[in-house]
């Protein structure tokens, strides 16, 4: 399978842009330099903003400690609906001031609360640390969303990448357990499968930002032996049926692209309303890395309309 081209926009992006201490090529190296890869998970300093209110609540955690939610609330009285964010970093990085800009962008955009949940990381907490943490943030904004301004019966479950993974197991989960209800989840590139044997995973060895190397490393360092558990890894789970209406965005050129696709089509052959696109020319993280690009632009503006529509019927 060849390598299809990347967006020019995005290639000149790739070669030029300063993307801070992350790495559009060569992850795999990066992730394995203990040096690079702490700067890597130090967290970014993030402006303020004047639409939206954001806020640091410690609520308890699973692990015995406190969990820390990041909220970003549009400035306004109104009781809104709530989105639960979970951000993404090969599931041993990252955090919500990471991805602030999709937050705000959620928050402002689709008008609902973002509540980001700021898990703990692999490898020193290997699965089922992360999911873990991300149930129990759904189920605190359950029975909290008053605290933020939100309202319980509006909520929507999102995440990238690993978040996207780590949200689908969420959403599982809440099925499974007779959890909170949630209307909506929105995966983008979502790492639902653990399998690598997909032909973007075995043909996607040497594309920028994440390759095979870097998705290996990923794998193994998160769930060692649970790639069967469901909750690990959605794929996995023998029914799909009674998941709420799903929105899924997968990167044309990403080892990632094609386990999304499948997950979308399990999820419709399941009864699930799911809405499937793929963004031609883009490479994974492509809205995170460079928003300012036009085609992260359009695909970050339809990645609201999908949450604002199904959070404001």
């Amino acid at each position: 399978m060849s390598v299809p081209a990347v967006d020019p926009e995005i290639r000149t992006l790739l070669e030029t842009a300063d993307t801070g201490v992350f790495p559009v090529h060569g992850l795999d190296a990066v992730l394995a330099d203990p040096e690079r890869y702490a700067l890597l998970r130090a967290r970014p300093e993030t402006p303020a903003d004047d639409e939206v209110e954001v806020r640091d609540l410690f609520i308890p955690g699973p692990g015995g400690g406190k969990l820390r939610l990041r909220v970003y609330r549009p400035d306004t009285p109104d009781v809104l609906p709530v989105a639960l964010y979970v951000h993404g970093g090969a599931y041993t990085y990252g955090s919500p001031e990471a991805e602030e800009g999709r937050s705000l962008r959620y928050a402002r955009d689709a008008r609902a609360v973002v509540v980001s949940v700021d898990y703990r990381l692999a490898p020193e907490h290997p699965f089922p640390a992360a999911a873990d943490d991300a149930y129990a943030a759904l189920v605190w904004v359950a029975a909290n969303a008053g605290e933020v301004g939100g309202d319980p019966a509006r909520i929507a479950v999102a995440g990238g990448s690993a978040g996207g993974n780590i949200a689908a197991s969420t959403v599982l989960r809440a099925r499974d357990q007779a959890g909170p209800r949630i209307l909506f989840q929105l995966l983008t590139y979502p790492g639902v499968d653990a399998g690598l044997t997909t032909d973007s995973a075995r043909e996607f060895t040497d594309t920028p930002v994440l390759n095979r190397a870097a998705l290996e490393w990923a794998v193994r360092y998160y769930a060692k032996d649970s790639h069967a558990d469901p909750y690990a890894f959605p794929v996995r789970a023998a029914d799909l049926g009674g998941l709420p209406p799903t929105y899924i965005a997968v990167a044309e050129i990403d080892p990632l692209r094609d386990e999304g696709r499948n997950y979308a089509t399990r999820l419709s052959a399941a009864g699930v309303t799911t809405e499937l696109v793929q963004v031609p020319g883009a490479v994974h993280g492509f809205d995170l890395l460079f928003p300012q690009a036009r085609v992260s632009e359009r695909s970050l503006a339809d990645q609201v309309r999908a949450l604002r529509d199904a959070l404001h019927p």
